[in-house]
């Protein structure tokens, strides 16, 4: 007996069972030394603050595709996982449930804080990984890394050290991003930009005899206390007799110049700008290059500090208020405009970010772009979609210094030690340091308070996942020279600077190579309506409720039939009930699979029974092919070839299409179909057994092609085929055979195809009951057409319900009868007395009226530029297909009319 094949697939049921069993048999482990060819993939580490979405999903799906799909072709194929320690958000978390003690991180001191944060890690840290294995990922878990971990943590240090030592590393003052709430700076990576209805104020500023004023416009009038200089633009004629004249900066008085520098724009506002060095990096710069004074007239915690007198403590956007208040009794203010401006946000807060000067570490990137900049432009490493390439070009030839200190207590603390005098040094310990800095034992040192930013850890990612310098500052391990470079990054574009380049940055400056060959940029996923997934926006559903539904497969398979390379992704979000309508696409296509898999054992176990004949997995003779076999013989290599080539270019999206349409029309629509016809029309019981294994033979390979994409149905079929140990996963994938490529075959059967899905439409269009059996008349243009058609006639007979098939060519249109063209084949159906005629005639004319009717009021409404100008894209190009579609409809219908005679 084989096995029982469950009437359908419960997800529910199999994809634990299934993923237990993986990581029983340990099919996702890799061996450093062994002699396959190596293939590997980074996972980007997600925070451990992080829950799973569906960029997450996304993303994991793209990577676990090629992971597995590299596996079954032969590669020793390591996926690389780990966890960030997310600086700012996880300290945020943990001292957000301390308040709810009401205790502060200073109430129990630096190390009992850090000491929290490691025992929350050990807690929830590990969620996201968990999360992630429910979509069935096969990475290299034995290999799972932490950013914090001893290993990572001091190759951390050694960077630093070394980078110091170079003169790369350097402590200066610079404008930052800062966050006032968590009294740190932040990454660029850590700010949103969002437009801001405010205003602009426009100030009046004494000249020294109070002969006049000067009118200088801004958007943060309680800055001005950090006004050091008036800048107007040397070729400004208004202002040139003026350049060196002092004015009197309002409320304070104090007297700044007016000098000429070219970041002054005529065309804007005044043509006047007040610089303020400490709270605009503009400013900052203008400061610099005139040797200006820098006023920091604001607190870390972004209240107003001493220089700004009588508003001294006062919450910067409060005082705001009252300096307007103060400014309107003087009459300094000449007028207040409406203005819309991007403003920065923390992304970890949510609070206006302050532009800030400060003591910070920086890291000199020029030296360290330039490097980075060459394998990119040579493809060396390649970007998929390659447009991203001038967008990494722009910013590594415009890079800045990267700011890597923040203003923590959770993270890989500066190793940087200091004497009483100010000097300092970087090393791996206070002896090293003494040592350095030539100091005796006794000499008391301090290390610096602050932490790293987490991409410093983040940049060393395809490194410390190998175990570089974890042990013993040891460069080099049998994982390092087995798998770096590695093969493949898939990520977010909007990180390319923030890691991907740095990471190239990295790998190049430290050892020489680049740190993986190709780059996979995933699609923004948004909503029906256009809209970025979001929790605020309530159309983003938890990905984990949305596969408890679906399965993981139906799920994984929907997002990479929604993403092409290079384009956003857009799902249907039902807000009410926090579902994605959309995966239904995955999961009907789980069940088209599922249903065609327990069809064939079913009719393999008929064909045992009614034969009394003993099981066996013998295939057609060659001589025993078919048209219909050799056709799916050659469908089902031109899939792999396809595939093949969409894979190895990256086009994910292109292999869900391909897989589709081979699978749910080819195979389940119409081979499946032509098997039960074959087999029905047989009296050889060991041929019919044959053929079904043939048919289970072309199956299988079917499931070793989605496997990479749906491993847990394509594994749960797998065993229920056939009595198997192995699994799927470690199963060679299929390869195209070249030879049983047959053009000629498979032109023929797409005009079968095409002419059986027309008679179809004609049935359905002109009402003829399903039951009846209609004689069928193909008037062909070729004789070869002729030949192929009547050697298929018992295929089209059944698949079209006809009857009395006559094929040839000349033959005359019978009447009454409704008639189809199929590429200058005309088909013919004779209708008899099947329908009452005039009944159908009036019914088509009426449908001929009302389809005209809508062309009309379409094409109206598309002639209307004031529509096509103002209406959505989408909306117009609906309409468009709308139209095109009525249009073939009514020629449908015209044609059915006029078949039914005068």
């Amino acid at each position: 007996m084989l096995k029982e094949f469950p009437k359908s697939y419960s997800p529910k049921d199999t994809e634990g069972k299934l993923y237990k069993n993986w990581l029983n048999n340990e099919l996702f482990n890799t061996n450093d030394n062994s002699p396959k060819t190596p293939y590997s993939i980074l996972m980007p580490p997600p925070n451990i603050t992080g829950i799973l979405h569906f960029g997450h999903v996304l993303n994991l799906t793209i990577q676990d595709l090629f992971i597995r799909r590299k596996r079954m072709m032969g590669y020793e194929s390591c996926w690389f996982p780990g966890t960030d320690h997310a600086g700012i958000a996880t300290q945020t978390r943990v001292e957000k449930e301390l308040k709810n003690e009401n205790i502060t991180k200073y109430d129990i001191g630096r190390e009992k804080f850090t000491e929290k944060i490691w025992e929350w890690r050990e807690k929830y840290g590990g969620i996201i990984l968990e999360q992630m294995r429910k979509l069935g990922i096969s990475a290299d878990w034995n290999k799972t890394i932490f950013t914090m971990d001893k290993g990572p943590s001091n190759a951390v240090n050694q960077v630093f050290i070394r980078l110091f030592d170079e003169g790369l590393i350097y402590r200066g003052k610079r404008i930052i991003n800062w966050s006032p709430l968590s009294m740190t700076a932040l990454s660029d990576e850590e700010v949103e930009f969002k437009e801001v209805q405010g205003h602009l104020y426009t100030l009046k500023y004494y000249f020294e005899d109070n002969s006049g004023y000067l009118s200088l416009s801004t958007v943060r009038p309680e800055t001005i206390f950090g006004d050091t200089a008036v800048a107007v633009n040397p070729n400004d004629e208004r202002y040139k007799h003026l350049i060196g004249k002092k004015v009197k900066v309002p409320i304070c008085n104090r007297l700044i110049s007016i000098i000429a520098d070219d970041y002054a724009d005529p065309n804007f506002g005044t043509g006047c700008v007040k610089i303020t060095p400490a709270h605009d990096p503009n400013d900052f710069l203008v400061g610099e290059r005139h040797n200006l004074e820098t006023i920091n007239s604001i607190n870390p915690d972004g209240t107003l500090n001493d220089f700004a007198g009588e508003f001294s403590g006062l919450e910067r956007f409060e005082a705001r208020k009252k300096v307007l208040e103060k400014l309107k009794t003087l009459e300094l203010i000449e007028k207040i405009e409406n203005y819309t401006h991007n403003v920065g946000f923390s992304q970890r807060g949510g609070e206006p970010i302050e532009p800030y000067l400060s003591d910070q570490w920086f890291v000199n990137m020029k030296p360290l772009a330039e490097k980075a900049l060459k394998p990119v432009l040579e493809g060396e490493i390649r970007f998929h979609p390659n447009h991203w390439v001038k967008t990494y070009e722009h910013w590594l030839t415009n890079i800045k210094d990267w700011c890597i200190s923040r203003q923590l207590w959770w993270g890989h603390r500066i190793p940087v030690y200091y004497t009483e005098d100010g000097q300092f040094t970087a090393a791996e310990s206070v002896e090293i340091a003494r040592q350095k800095l030539n100091l005796d034992r006794k000499t008391p040192l301090t290390q610096d308070e602050d932490v790293l930013d987490t991409w410093f850890s983040s940049w060393l990612w395809p490194l410390t996942t190998m175990g570089w310098l974890s042990q013993d500052n040891k460069e080099d391990t049998n994982v390092l020279n087995k798998f770096l470079p590695t093969d493949l990054l898939v990520t977010a574009p909007d990180i390319i600077f923030f890691w991907v380049a740095r990471m190239i940055m990295a790998s190049l400056h430290f050892k020489n190579q680049i740190p993986f060959k190709d780059v996979y940029f995933t699609s923004l996923i948004r909503d029906g309506l256009g809209r970025k997934l979001s929790k605020s926006l309530g159309n983003s559903p938890d990905p984990l409720n949305v596969i408890e539904k679906y399965g993981a497969d139906a799920v994984r398979f929907t997002m990479i039939y929604l993403s092409p390379l290079g384009q956003d992704v857009k799902m249907d979000v039902n807000t009410e009930t926090q579902d994605i309508p959309s995966v239904e696409i995955g999961r009907n296509f789980c069940n088209k699979i599922w249903n065609a898999g327990r069809f064939l054992i079913m009719k393999k176990e008929q064909v045992i029974s009614e034969n009394n004949i003993t099981n066996n997995y013998d295939l057609l003779k060659e001589n025993e092919l078919s048209l219909s076999d050799k056709w799916i013989l050659s469908k089902l290599n031109t899939a792999i070839s396809k595939i093949d080539e969409s894979l190895d270019n990256f086009k994910v999206n292109d292999y869900s299409k391909i897989l589709y349409d081979f699978i749910w029309s080819d195979f389940c629509d119409w081979y499946v179909e032509i098997v039960k016809i074959q087999s029905n029309n047989s009296n050889d019981s060991d041929y019919k057994l044959r053929l079904i294994n043939f048919a289970i033979d072309i199956y299988e390979k079917i499931l070793q092609l989605i496997h990479p994409v749906m491993p847990f149905i394509s594994e749960e079929i797998w065993y229920l085929l056939k009595d198997r140990k192995e699994s799927i996963s470690i199963s060679s994938t299929p390869k195209a055979d070249k030879k049983l490529i047959i053009e000629n075959i498979e032109n023929d059967f797409t005009l079968l195809q095409h002419i059986i899905e027309e008679i179809r439409k004609m049935r359905s269009s002109a009402n003829l009951p399903p039951s009846k059996k209609i004689p069928l008349f193909l008037n062909c243009k070729i004789q070869s057409s002729v030949n192929f058609l009547n050697s298929q006639k018992a295929i089209i007979e059944l698949l079209a319900k006809c009857t009395d098939c006559s094929i040839g060519i000349g033959i005359d249109k019978p009447e009454p009868s409704v008639s189809g063209v199929i590429k200058d084949n005309e088909i013919y159906l004779a209708i008899g007395d099947l329908i009452d005629v005039d009944a159908e005639k009036a019914r088509l004319n009426k449908e001929i009226e009302r389809l005209n009717n809508l062309i009309t009021s379409t094409e109206k409404k598309l002639s209307n530029e004031k529509f096509v100008s103002n209406a959505a894209p989408e909306i117009v190009e609906r309409e468009r297909e709308k139209l095109n579609d009525l249009k073939n409809s009514l020629e449908s219908v015209t044609n059915n009319l006029s078949g039914l005679g005068k």
